[in-house]
């Protein structure tokens, strides 16, 4: 089959529909339309933490139930956005439809703090989590801005300096030059009293690299933002590590990886096929749809685990072929052929699929970085890729928490010891929730609520 850019968008965003929907079990954000719940700022004592799922692969695909969500009144529409953050910089022809940097804002109509939200790996703007955060935010007063993932094919496309996304200095400074755009812009409308940031996942480890060189830049003159608070939820402890132990989620549930890829899909839409064949057409706008095929289905962790890292491995995908084009680094895209609307794509998704992130750290990555400084080892940027390489500095920030769970998928073993020992009573950990599955259950919102009011 023959694919080419348009009219679909990012160029595999078709196959990532595919996959996502014929693995429902991956649907807990297909439920966008919730019926508001009471505001969890409504209940004086704190809200008891009674999230229902004990599996972490379930946790992380299924979310939080309906009923124990917490919600606000809608009391402003996210608004998206562009922004031009290089001038001169010129687009391929391919990638059209990135004509800037798209971010969503919820604006206060007075003064008010502002807020930044940076998205977890190959997320965007508009991810469910982020939208989540971003009423929390505004809920309790707070203009917010939701920024895409630098390893978003968005960001990289047209804010990345480098086009190699993953080195938390490099990503940090480019987070930072869009931040500041954006108080400039944002100031124009409204007035800012203070300013914060938070991010999930990739966005958390994201968050605090941005948060130390904002401190640096200050220090030496550079106006930086001074956060007043940052809240790390669900970050990676090392991402080496962890992009180590996602990738081979993928082959708990497929033994031979992704060359299984299409048997896997072919049976579970045998299975979903069997078990609906009596019942009126799915309701895809059905919130406990999720559930519902949850446990029709009944899936195996193997087979929860392969979920996780099929998602993960089709947002690397993404970013490792977006930063080739770009980067013109020759490894997926050759380096001196045009990137046109027209370019058939099969050939180049074979491939990116089958591109872990590991490989574009031993591949593309390490060469780059160390061709450009000499002495740096792989183990260095391995080693600098781990929160313990600021972790003198985080542990003497007062401003700077963390929550995570203490059953998070992505942390390898050692890693919440190491989150313990950086951060000590600052460190809010639920005891389960799977990685960033629990966040919109009423006592993870309390808390992250109460952090940003103190």
């Amino acid at each position: 089959m023959l694919l080419t850019l348009r009219p679909f968008r990012p160029p595999f965003r078709r196959m990532a529909r595919a996959a996502a929907l014929s693995m429902g079990l991956m649907l807990a954000a297909c439920a966008s339309d919730r019926a508001p719940a009471p505001p969890v700022l409504a209940d004086a004592a704190p809200p008891v933490y009674d999230y229902p799922f004990t599996n972490p692969w379930a946790a992380t695909v299924l979310g939080t139930p309906a009923e124990m969500r917490a919600s606000f009144p809608a009391t402003v529409e996210p608004e998206r956005r562009r922004l031009t953050v290089f001038e001169d910089r010129k687009v391929p022809d391919g990638f059209w439809y990135h004509d800037g940097l798209y971010y969503t804002a919820l604006l206060q109509e007075r003064r008010a703090p502002l807020a930044f939200v940076i998205a977890g790996t190959g997320a965007d703007d508009r991810a469910e989590h982020m939208l989540s955060l971003g009423r929390m935010l505004h809920a309790i007063g707070m203009h917010v801005v939701l920024l895409p993932s630098p390893t978003h094919a968005n960001f990289v496309v047209t804010a990345s300096s480098s086009y190699l996304p993953g080195r938390p200095q490099q990503d940090a400074a480019d987070l930072l030059r869009v931040m500041r755009l954006l108080r400039d812009r944002i100031g124009k409308e409204v007035e800012i009293s203070d300013h914060y940031l938070t991010g999930y996942s990739l966005g958390a480890w994201n968050a605090a690299y941005t948060a130390k060189l904002d401190q640096e830049q200050a220090a030496a003159g550079g106006g930086g933002f001074g956060f007043k608070r940052v809240l790390l939820i669900n970050p990676p402890a090392s991402l080496y590590r962890s992009v180590t132990k996602i990738d081979g989620m993928l082959y708990r549930g497929l033994p031979g990886g992704i060359n299984q890829l299409d048997a896997f899909l072919d049976q579970l839409l045998a299975r979903l096929s069997e078990a609906y064949e009596n019942t009126d057409a799915l309701d895809f706008g059905n919130e406990d749809l999720a559930m519902d095929i949850y446990r029709t289905l009944d899936p195996s962790d193997e087979r929860l685990a392969a979920a996780i890292g099929l998602s993960f491995r089709l947002a690397s995908a993404n970013m490792v072929f977006a930063s080739d084009v770009m980067s013109r680094e020759g490894y997926i895209y050759p380096r001196n052929k045009p990137f046109l609307t027209t370019t058939p794509l099969s050939e180049y998704f074979a491939v990116a699929l089958r591109t872990s992130f590991l490989n574009y750290f031993d591949d593309v990555y390490t060469d780059h970085y160390r061709a450009r400084t000499p002495g740096l080892t792989a183990q260095a940027l391995i080693d600098q890729s781990s929160l313990s390489s600021i972790g003198g500095w985080l542990a003497a920030q007062p401003q700077i928490g963390l929550m995570t769970n203490a059953d998070d998928v992505i942390l390898a073993p050692g890693d919440l010891e190491e989150l313990r020992g950086i951060f000590g009573a600052r460190a809010r950990i639920f005891p389960t929730g799977g990685h960033v599955g629990n966040l919109e259950h009423r006592a993870v919102t309390a808390h992250v609520l109460d952090f940003f009011t103190k």
